[in-house]
């Protein structure tokens, strides 16, 4: 069976960065899928180089092991600065609650 050939254009927006990349997971996988060509803004842009630079590594499956660091990357450094925790300076403060929080 012959691959069906698409060109994508990825949108912008960090949330839509990550739901992309599982989008883009899934086309990967699918041998019946060939891209061609890829445009993006913003997370979309960011998604399409990784994209791409896996691609030349290492073929589909690099493709797929670039955008996995990447958004694990970004879910990692996300979790250490979510706004909900406290930042060290703020147990100094006194009477510290969420509605106080600098870092919020």
């Amino acid at each position: 069976m012959r691959a069906r050939t698409v060109n994508l254009a990825l949108q912008g927006g960090g949330a839509h960065g990550a739901f992309t990349w599982g989008v883009l997971d899934r086309l990967l996988e699918d041998p019946r899928i060939a891209l061609e060509g890829l445009s993006g803004t913003s997370a979309g842009s960011v998604n399409a180089v990784v994209l791409a630079y896996g691609m030349m590594q290492g073929g589909r499956d690099g493709a797929r092991e670039a955008l996995a660091r990447l958004w694990d990357g970004i879910a990692t450094i996300g979790a250490m600065a979510l706004p909900v925790h406290r930042a060290p300076w703020e147990f100094l403060l006194t009477g510290w609650n969420i509605g106080f929080s600098p870092s919020y």
